[in-house]
C-alpha cells in the first residue's frame, strides 16, 4: 500500500491519499485547495472509493464538497460531527481570522466503531475524542491515521468546542494499549511510529495532562 501526504491550506494539515495494489485510492482529510488536490489524484490515475474524515475542524474538510463531486465518492465520519460539516462555529471556521467560513453540503455517512468496508478498502476505525467529539483515528493495513488525536512528539488541542482533557487523556492511554507498531500519519507534520511515540512523546512518557 503506497501513502501520498499533502499539506494544505493556512494551517497546513495533511491531506492522504491510500492507494492499494489495486490501483483504488481512500482520500483522507481534504482540508483545503481541491484544485491541487483533484490534479494529483487525477495524476496518479487511480480509482477513489471514499472520503474519509477524522474529524470535522475546519482544515480538514474544506474541499470536501470538491472532490466528492469531482469524483462522485461518498464522504465517511463519526455521526457525532455530521452537524460540523455544516456549523462554522462548530467547524472552528468562524473563530479563526483571516479563514473564511466553511459550510459542506455533502451528505455524509457514519463509520462505525470497527471494521468499516469502503470499496476495496478495509478500515479499523477507533473512536478517540479528545480533540473534538467525533474524532476518529483509521487503521488500515499496517498504517494508523490520527487525525488531531496524536503527532510526532505531541498531541492535539482540547481548547476548541467539544474539546476534552479528560477525554484526550483516556483516548491516549487506548491508543498507547495497540500492540502493533503501526506507522503513524498524523493530521498535521511528519510521520512517526507507535513504538518511537510510546517511547518519545512526552504524553505518553511522563502521562502529561
Amino acid at each position: 500500500m503506497k501513502v501520498i501526504c499533502k499539506p494544505v491550506g493556512p494551517v497546513m494539515a495533511n491531506c492522504y491519499f491510500v492507494i492499494n495494489d489495486q490501483n483504488h485510492c481512500l482520500i483522507i482529510d481534504p482540508g483545503d485547495d481541491a484544485k491541487t488536490l483533484t490534479k494529483t489524484i487525477n495524476s496518479l490515475c487511480v480509482e477513489v472509493d471514499g472520503i474519509l474524515l477524522t474529524h470535522a475542524h475546519f482544515d480538514h474538510i474544506a474541499a470536501v464538497d470538491q472532490l466528492a463531486k469531482n469524483f462522485n465518492a461518498d464522504v465517511y465520519i463519526c455521526e457525532k460531527e455530521f452537524d460540523f460539516l455544516s456549523d462554522s462555529t462548530k467547524n472552528a471556521s468562524a473563530v479563526f481570522m483571516g479563514v473564511p467560513e466553511i459550510v459542506i453540503h455533502t451528505q455524509p455517512k457514519a463509520l462505525v466503531i470497527g471494521t468499516n468496508t469502503i470499496g476495496t478498502f478495509e478500515v479499523k476505525a477507533y473512536y478517540t475524542p479528545g480533540h473534538s467529539i467525533g474524532s476518529m483515528i483509521f487503521a488500515i493495513d499496517n498504517d494508523l491515521f490520527t487525525g488531531d488525536t496524536l503527532f510526532q512528539g505531541s498531541i492535539g488541542r482540547t481548547d476548541l468546542p467539544s474539546g476534552s482533557d479528560k477525554q484526550m487523556k483516556n483516548s491516549l492511554k487506548f491508543i498507547k494499549s495497540f500492540k502493533t507498531n503501526y506507522t503513524i500519519y498524523p493530521g498535521h507534520g511528519a510521520s512517526s511510529t507507535l513504538e518511537i511515540e510510546k517511547a518519545q512523546n512526552p504524553y505518553f512518557v511522563h502521562n502529561m495532562f
